[in-house]
C-alpha cells in the first residue's frame, strides 16, 4: 500500500512540475525595461527585426518558403504594413499565419517597436 501512494506523490509532483510555465517577461525583465519604443525607424530598428527573424523565409526566396510575402525592402514591408499582414502575423491575430513560422513568437519589445513605428505612419527612415 505504501508503494502505491509513494507512486501517487511522485506522479502527483511530477504533474505539477510539468504544467510550469515560462514567461519571459519574468525570466528576463530586463527584456521589456530597456525597450525603446520612443526612437523606432526603418533603417536603425524595424529592418534588423526584420532581418533578424524574417527575411530567412521572406527575403530572397520568399517565393517558396515565405507564401509569397517579401520583407527585404521598405517598399515590400509597407505594402505588408497597409494591408495588416505584417501585424496581424506577428501578435497572431486570428485569420493571419502566426509569425514567425514554427518558432516562438517575437519578444513582446520588438512587436511593440513594430507597433510604435506603424502607430507612427511607418515611414521610411
Amino acid at each position: 500500500m505504501k508503494k502505491y501512494f509513494l507512486l501517487l506523490v511522485i506522479a502527483t509532483i511530477a504533474l505539477i512540475m510539468g504544467c510550469y510555465y515560462d514567461n519571459k517577461e519574468e525570466l528576463f525583465p530586463e527584456l521589456s525595461i530597456n525597450c525603446d519604443t520612443t526612437n523606432v525607424s526603418y533603417s536603425g530598428t524595424i529592418y534588423n527585426i526584420l532581418n533578424s527573424y524574417c527575411l530567412g523565409c521572406h527575403g530572397s526566396g520568399y517565393q517558396v518558403d515565405g507564401g509569397n510575402i517579401r520583407l527585404d525592402n521598405y517598399n515590400d514591408v509597407k505594402t505588408n504594413v497597409d494591408n495588416g499582414k505584417l501585424l496581424g502575423g506577428i501578435v497572431h491575430l486570428p485569420n493571419y499565419s502566426p509569425m514567425p513560422k514554427n518558432s516562438a513568437s517575437l519578444s513582446d519589445c520588438n512587436i511593440n517597436q513594430i507597433k510604435a513605428w506603424i502607430n507612427k505612419g511607418a515611414i521610411n527612415n
